[in-house]
């Protein structure tokens, strides 16, 4: 077997390893650290990533009720999205399009063929000082048609978007395997975003309620007064947003918080 063989062996057994350790992860923290890792190895040095699961049409739904990650920059990404910037796009376009790897030389061809909005070149003109390097988008493919998530891959600084170009057919089968596992990894964890904070006692209560159980068999459950689950039981829907009880079940099952064992990722929702 030749050495460029052995390599690719290797990084083949690398990934694999990698993607196992996403698999058997417990909590977004340690998805996301893992994610990273492995996508360094390839050469990218800053990952961002975001996650609805109320998504309206071409909206990604409440900012507050979506899952932002940025390795570097999540305070801009966040504004980015709750300005609405973002809807103005090419890159979320097709982002809503399509499924797969895109390069983000995508929009400047497009651009030159004439195939942009007025407001999608607008909006390009206005995010040049903020993008700088070579990287590629990600779309993923969704179970329910009110999720999406998305990811924003950026090569280290000295790489051409040319150069990456060339680079990405010999890489990107192990660099999306890496992103799907923890797309999907992360889909299926309790989503520790602004809008859903819940504490355990109010997923405690939540679960009885959505376990069909009634106030009175709440109260012996959990030895709390009526008065008491129901100070809960509001905190818990001023928290989610919502108005009634059976609504703060539904969106909190929507961002996988029901049935969830301990606070999760303490170190996200600092």
């Amino acid at each position: 077997m030749s050495s460029r063989a052995d390599r690719q062996a290797e990084q083949a057994q690398d990934v694999l390893d990698q993607v196992n350790r996403i698999a058997m992860a417990t909590d977004i923290g340690t998805v996301w650290e893992l994610l990273v890792a492995g996508l360094r190895r390839f050469g990218f040095e800053r990952v961002n990533y975001g996650l609805t699961r109320g998504r309206v049409g071409t909206s990604i739904g409440d900012p507050q009720d979506v899952l932002f990650l940025s390795t570097h920059a999540l305070d801009r990404v966040r504004a980015h999205h709750t300005s609405g910037l973002y809807r103005r796009t090419a890159e979320y376009r097709w982002v809503l399009e399509n499924v797969g790897a895109v390069s983000w030389g995508w929009v400047h061809a497009e651009r030159a063929a004439g195939r942009l909005s007025p407001d999608e070149c607008a909006a390009m003109d206005e995010m040049a000082t903020s993008r700088r390097r070579a990287g590629i988008s990600v779309s993923f493919a969704e179970g329910g048609r009110r999720c999406k998530g998305a990811m924003g891959l950026a090569a280290g600084a000295g790489e051409s978007q040319a150069a990456l170009d060339a680079r990405w057919p010999e890489v990107s089968a192990a660099v999306l395997a890496l992103c799907n596992m923890a797309h999907l990894k992360i889909s299926q964890l309790p989503l520790p975003v602004p809008g859903g904070r819940l504490s355990r006692r109010q997923r405690e209560l939540l679960d009885w309620v959505a376990d069909g159980k009634t106030m009175q068999d709440i109260q012996v459950l959990t030895g709390l007064s009526l008065s008491a689950i129901e100070k809960h039981m509001r905190k818990a829907r001023d928290t989610l947003g919502v108005e009634t009880t059976a609504q703060a079940v539904g969106k909190a099952a929507l961002l996988n918080q029901m049935f969830a064992g301990p606070d999760h990722d303490p170190a996200l929702s600092r």
